[in-house]
């Protein structure tokens, strides 16, 4: 007789910061990947582009064994950057929809996090499902995000090309058709430090590009790091139970 199939878990895309890599935000995580292992699977994501050590990466991550640093947008400038490194012909958000899509389809996307610049990432695959959505543009096979997480953040979100058709204005790229910020809806759950550097920016991140009714807030005592002691840890992990939760009880 065959053994039945085991239940697939579902899926968090994970998103490193800048000048880190994907198997540097897997150490980071491995406590919280450990504790939420019966709920979610993370899979993580590496960055297209390469760049020098981010903040808080070196000495523990020296670049022999975990280099090359990457980074999602070729500017360091942390607003309305599209993250292509091109033209726009093929743009960043676009990317790591494909990357996802090529992970495979073993377990259901419910989540995106992202941590430092990865809350960019997170943020502008939230904005383009959500604009597609408003547009009529959903096709089959396209993923649908329940929530996203973004982890000591800070910037705009990543331009996607569907963002920037949104907006009337061409200097507005996130601007709705009545000339407002189109402000991310889908539920979003920000972690913000209160020792990290990136506070204000992170402080910036969700009063500028995220509605208020459907955002959540943790703050933990911390600096610019995935939580790591006890307390933080299960705190954390139980606000992202309840994330989706809250999004299962929905009809």
């Amino acid at each position: 007789m065959a053994l039945p199939t085991p239940r697939s878990r579902p899926r968090i895309a994970c998103f490193h910061g800048g000048g880190s890599t994907s198997k540097i935000y897997e150490f980071q995580c491995a406590r919280l990947e450990e504790l939420l292992k019966p709920d979610f699977e993370f899979v993580y994501f590496e960055a297209p582009f390469t760049r020098s050590a981010g903040p808080g990466v070196l000495p523990a991550f020296d670049e022999e064994s975990f280099g090359p640093y990457k980074t999602w947008f070729k500017s360091e400038d942390p607003e309305l950057q599209d993250g292509s490194g091109y033209d726009g012909a093929r743009d960043g958000v676009q990317r790591v929809w494909e990357m996802m899509r090529g992970a495979g389809d073993d377990g259901e996307w419910v989540a995106a996090m992202g941590f430092s610049q990865g809350s960019r990432v997170v943020g502008g695959l939230l904005l383009d499902q959500q604009l597609r959505g408003k547009a009529g543009r959903k096709e089959d096979g396209d993923i649908e995000l329940k929530f996203g997480v973004l982890c000591m953040g800070g910037g705009a979100p990543m331009i996607s090309v569907m963002s920037r058709g949104w907006s009337p204005f061409p200097l507005l790229m996130y601007a709705s058709s009545h000339g407002e910020l189109e402000l991310v809806s889908i539920p979003t759950f920000h972690l913000h430090g209160l020792k990290d550097a990136n506070l204000f920016p992170g402080r910036k991140q969700i009063a500028t590009y995220y509605d208020p009714q459907t955002t959540k807030l943790m703050e933990i005592d911390y600096h610019h790091a995935m939580p790591w002691n006890h307390d933080d840890l299960h705190g954390f992990a139980k606000f992202l139970r309840d994330a989706y939760s809250a999004t299962q009880s929905k009809p």
